[in-house]
């Protein structure tokens, strides 16, 4: 994706929608987005910007964001780098990163010392688990039921690892204990438990509006859709916080009392509803 004036945004939106992925816009068995389909439209048609906040890689992301014609800013393994399009609000913000017109700002911590930590911790206190970078290709494909090119996106990790843990919950509260003490936590998503850095997905949606602020002198209101424990950050840290119900587990709780709503609806048909009623409430 190049810089150039299609990607720059001139005016305050009235609305910022950060959204999960997984069991959210994206259904958690299909990945299909089909029901949410005539809500972007409506959101794209007036100018609010989706910004995507996923545990999903960077690489993932790419043949999806182009799927779904999103130019916005993007967050990428649960709070760990937010990428913008480097004249998104006007200025560039970030030295650019590898990929031309893209700016890159790092949250959370870098894979390689995520694995340095966790195998020795493993190694010391045998612990049971077996993540990404213990598996093959076949077997990612059978935890996730994920095409082989989509499963080596997934792989493709910079700064998380997910894990498919194998001991007792007393084991993994212990593990959690001893890779806080190298500055890395644990966040329980839908399918894995993700090892990250120093960072949370609502860490990423206050530095975007810092963003929004800063550039155009006001805050736009910011809805967040999740379906996880791993969105609970993010939901608590936005105005209008969107709980997708989920067919596979109970709906996260949630510190923040006021502007919550619990779809009916599982997965995005519940986020697409959701929205409506929002949209309708807000634009009108």
């Amino acid at each position: 994706m190049s810089s150039n004036p299609h990607y720059t945004r001139a005016s305050l939106p009235p609305l910022v929608v950060m959204t999960d992925l997984d069991g959210t816009l994206l259904d958690h068995d299909t990945y299909s987005f089909s029901a949410a389909t005539s809500v972007l439209s409506r959101l794209k048609s007036a100018g609010i910007p989706i910004i995507l906040n996923t545990s999903k890689t960077d690489t993932e992301l790419k043949s999806l964001r182009e799927s779904l014609r999103n130019s916005d800013p993007y967050v990428v393994e649960n709070g760990s780098a937010i990428f913008v399009s480097a004249d998104y609000f006007g200025e560039e913000i970030e030295r650019p990163a590898q990929k031309t017109g893209i700016t890159k700002h790092i949250l959370g911590a870098l894979r390689s010392e995520i694995l340095t930590q966790i195998q020795k911790i493993r190694t010391d206190e045998n612990f049971l688990f077996t993540g990404f970078s213990d598996m093959e290709v076949p077997e990612v494909i059978a935890y996730t039921g994920l095409s082989e090119i989509a499963a080596l996106q997934a792989m493709a990790r910079d700064f998380s690892e997910p894990l498919i843990w194998q001991d007792s919950a007393h084991q993994l509260r212990k593990f959690e204990a001893l890779i806080a003490n190298h500055g890395l936590r644990l966040l329980q998503g839908g399918r894995f438990v993700h090892v990250i850095g120093a960072c949370d997905k609502g860490k990423c949606l206050h530095w975007l509006r810092k963003r929004f602020t800063d550039s155009y002198g006001a805050t736009p209101l910011f809805v967040a859709l999740g379906d996880s424990q791993n969105d609970v950050a993010m939901l608590n840290a936005a105005d209008i916080a969107v709980i997708v119900r989920s067919s596979h587990h109970e709906p996260p709780d949630l510190e923040k009392q006021s502007s919550v709503m619990i779809t009916e609806e599982t997965g995005p048909q519940g986020w697409a509803d959701a929205l409506t009623q929002i949209l309708d409430e807000t634009l009108t």
